[in-house]
């Protein structure tokens, strides 16, 4: 974790500070979630397309496996039914399919099964002057707790890297979630916060910087 950390302060570019860890394969937007049933898509056109590429089985399920150019496909055509995080990190290549699993007969998402040996994921993040720190906050809040509904990432590294108009000081934020463990840099006209858990599951949620109305 605290190679990754400062390979993203020296290079704030993504890519090129995961590619300079060679102990580290990556994944980006790497898939976490896809739709379960049938009855959830409620666009027709979008429902007749899927069904023509054979997603859904004759009981309306979502296949448990898809390959890398099903969930690109996803991704780009039907975003509202999949969920993906900026960046995985396995230290083994990743494989070129993935597995999900519901919880419940009728969830409304099948939810990644770790098999690629995730180490971390990084949810990238980027704010003007016109989001104060409660709005960041929300969205923050919004990130981890979809995160935490999937089995397989709980017990895993988690990474949050947030571009923040400079005039907005998001600090409180980053010690209330991330304790010490976080640092913020200046890069061109914003400040960058970096923060990060060993375990997602360990990020503690039950009270707020703003307090919800």
């Amino acid at each position: 974790m605290n190679a990754i950390i400062q390979e993203l302060k020296n290079s704030y570019i993504l890519d090129e500070a995961l590619d300079t860890n060679s102990n580290l394969y990556h994944s980006k937007n790497h898939p976490i979630k896809v739709v379960h049933e049938k009855t959830r898509v409620k666009e027709e056109n979008i429902l007749k397309e899927l069904q023509s590429r054979n997603f859904f089985d004759e009981n309306g399920f979502s296949k448990n496996t898809l390959s890398k150019n099903e969930v690109i496909y996803l991704e780009k055509n039907v975003a509202e039914y999949i969920q993906t995080v900026s960046y995985a990190l396995s230290p083994t290549p990743f494989q070129e399919h993935y597995t999900f699993k519901e919880k419940f007969p009728h969830d409304r998402w099948k939810k990644i099964v770790n098999n690629d040996n995730i180490t971390a994921i990084i949810e990238e993040s980027s704010f003007n002057d016109s989001q104060d720190i409660c709005k960041i906050e929300t969205q923050l809040r919004d990130i981890m707790r979809s995160r935490k509904e999937v089995p397989a990432l709980k017990p895993i590294g988690f990474i949050w890297l947030a571009s923040v108009a400079k005039n907005i000081d998001i600090t409180p934020i980053m010690q209330h979630y991330f304790l010490k463990d976080f640092i913020v840099f200046k890069k061109n006209e914003n400040n960058i916060y970096i923060g990060w858990n060993k375990k997602l599951q360990n990020i503690n949620m039950r009270y707020f910087v703003c307090r919800p109305n």
